[in-house]
């Protein structure tokens, strides 16, 4: 079996299409998992919809990564598949990646993605295939997966007691990410299998948060010595910069300036030159 985990806070109708991309498999054995993480949105119309198809389990509000963490602990299935509520998979996705799973014996895996934009016909294709087998040094380059690509064995992440980081706002796909690369290699499913929404307030593709994403890693392995040395000394200057810059905008953000849209501008200018640094080392597709 197959537990799907589907954190939600917004979007009913999205989350609707996110439902039926899972029905729609076709691999049949699978649970579906909603994590109704304090919605203010009315989800009651989903038990008529889908009745025991999908189970809803409330929570109140902690954000994404208590919702995923919830949503590991009451499964049942031998794998753990992510979606989130605005994404989609394609139909043989589950089919594909689970039989590739079982005849390679594989802890974890990800396939690529089609990035889509609701408002135009806009479509962008992610090909992942370069991030297979070791990828612990990837994560802290750039490990251009997604959540909702990815399939993980239940068992490994229970004896391991590998969740997903309360404590941390934006990053924590990236940072459950880093925990299972540490231990074990990544399997590439070959072919695209899911469709990631792009919206217009994806957190990932700001600025500040990546500022903040790459401040908070470096406080992480700053004394770490094995990561320290596992990195080229260029990626650790562009962490040291990157933490740099993220506390001079915070002081800005809070002292001067209280527009979102200029501080992230500003974000925008002085992030550019870690950014270029690393760029320059991550895997090209």
């Amino acid at each position: 079996m197959v537990s799907v985990v589907i954190p939600f806070y917004s979007g009913l109708d999205w989350l609707k299409e996110a439902i039926n991309s899972v029905l729609n498999q076709t691999y049949q054995n699978i649970e579906i998992l909603v994590i109704n993480d304090g919605s203010r949105e009315n989800i009651n119309e989903l038990l008529d919809l889908y009745g025991s198809s999908a189970k809803i389990i409330s929570k109140v509000n902690g954000g994404p990564a208590s919702a995923r963490n919830l949503g590991i602990e009451k499964s049942t299935g031998k794998y753990i598949a992510f979606l989130d509520s605005d994404d989609l998979w394609l139909p043989d996705k589950l089919s594909k990646q689970i039989r590739i799973m079982e005849l390679s014996h594989l802890i974890w895996s990800q396939h690529s993605y089609e990035m889509f934009w609701d408002d135009n016909d806009q479509t962008k294709l992610i090909n992942t295939k370069s991030y297979s087998g070791n990828v612990y040094r990837d994560c802290f380059i750039s490990l251009k997966i997604q959540t909702s690509c990815v399939v993980v064995l239940r068992k490994f992440l229970m004896d391991n007691n590998i969740r997903f980081p309360l404590e941390k706002r934006y990053g924590q796909d990236g940072a459950f990410f880093r925990q299972v690369a540490k231990k074990y290699p990544l399997g590439y499913i070959d072919g695209v299998y899911s469709r990631f929404r792009m919206r217009g307030a994806n957190a990932g593709f700001r600025a500040k948060v990546q500022l903040n994403d790459k401040a908070s890693i470096f406080s992480e392995i700053k004394t770490d010595k094995d990561v320290l040395n596992l990195l080229p000394n260029t990626i650790v200057f562009a962490y040291k910069v990157s933490n740099i810059f993220n506390k001079w905008i915070n002081y800005i953000d809070q002292k001067y300036v209280s527009n979102d849209k200029i501080i992230e501008i500003i974000a925008k200018i002085v992030y550019f030159f870690p950014y270029a640094i690393f760029r320059c080392y991550a895997k090209k597709s």
